[in-house]
């Protein structure tokens, strides 16, 4: 399935497959913004010119043999000092088969080629052993603890901070 795993920018025919990602309560915990979008404000984003120089973020969408399987996001880029932090997301029937490796190694590519990011950042809820595996396996290395950084409805969650250098 690795193979074949490409990134693009999203489209109008991803609206109704962005909508059931987005407003998923499952992923909400993984969220710095975990809040409910409408059909029409992702139709709104999609038509959007997407621009990371104005907007200070993009979305890319994670094709696998030309089917969109996940998304990853640059946000809070900061050309002046040439970072950017990264999310990720792959669709729960096509995680572990090696996309999300294989996407972040496309988007480091991107990131040097085309935006000149030499520090990518991301921040991960310690308990989730999946994506720290993932990003380690990337590159990425632990930098940080935010101590008490998310509430969940019945304890309060460290975020681990990493970096990779390009």
């Amino acid at each position: 399935m690795t193979k074949n795993v490409t990134l693009r920018r999203p489209k109008l025919l991803d609206l109704d497959q962005l909508l059931l990602w987005e407003n998923n309560l499952d992923n909400s915990l993984f969220s710095d913004n975990p809040i409910f979008y409408t059909k029409e404000q992702i139709k709104e984003f999609l038509n959007s010119d997407q621009d990371i120089f104005l907007d200070r973020q993009i979305r890319f969408i994670i094709d696998s043999s030309g089917f969109p399987v996940g998304c990853v996001d640059l946000f809070k880029y900061d050309m002046v000092n040439s970072r950017a932090g990264v999310g990720i997301f792959i669709d729960e029937k096509f995680r572990n088969m090696g996309i999300a490796t294989k996407a972040l190694s496309l988007l480091k590519s991107i990131c040097i080629k085309d935006y000149f990011i030499s520090n990518l950042h991301v921040n991960i809820l310690h308990t989730n052993k999946a994506s720290i595996q993932l990003f380690e396996r990337a590159g990425f290395t632990k930098n940080g603890v935010k101590e008490n950084w998310i509430r969940t409805e019945n304890s309060i969650l460290d975020v681990w901070f990493f970096q990779c250098f390009l």
